[in-house]
């Protein structure tokens, strides 16, 4: 005879999140291993990757695609993802610092040329 324990919803809810189809919690990756692979070789640092470091590195990439895509839609429109939502979240976000060079603010050729010529001018008082 076998009893089995009562149900609790503390236990239902984990069953109920264990059942979901959650990317995260996939085993299967949505970016292609093999590209993220060449990526990291092309590190000179970098002589081996193991399938599981590779695993976790491309599961860590698509989680911060995701989260940078989320900070996007809560600063700009939901339905549409910008090049413009994503330089504002790097600029507002100082755990997106990081990422400054790489996705930096739009400016127009004028502007371009006003701090060109402004940065000029100091190098000259310098001298």
């Amino acid at each position: 005879m076998t009893t089995s324990l009562p149900s609790t919803p503390q236990i239902d809810t984990l069953k109920a999140k264990e059942n979901t189809n959650s990317p995260l919690r996939s085993q299967s990756t949505i970016l292609p291993m093999g590209r993220v692979k060449t990526i990291m070789k092309s590190s000179p640092d970098v002589d081996q990757i193991s399938n599981e470091s590779l695993f976790l590195i491309t599961k860590a990439t698509e989680v911060f695609i995701m989260y940078m895509t989320k900070l996007s839609q809560r600063y700009g429109n939901d339905q549409e993802l910008t090049y413009e939502d994503l330089a504002t979240i790097v600029g507002k976000k100082d755990s997106m610092e990081f990422l400054q060079d790489i996705v930096p603010k739009k400016i127009t050729y004028a502007e371009y040329l006003s701090i060109m010529e402004k940065e000029n001018q100091v190098e000259e008082t310098l001298y």
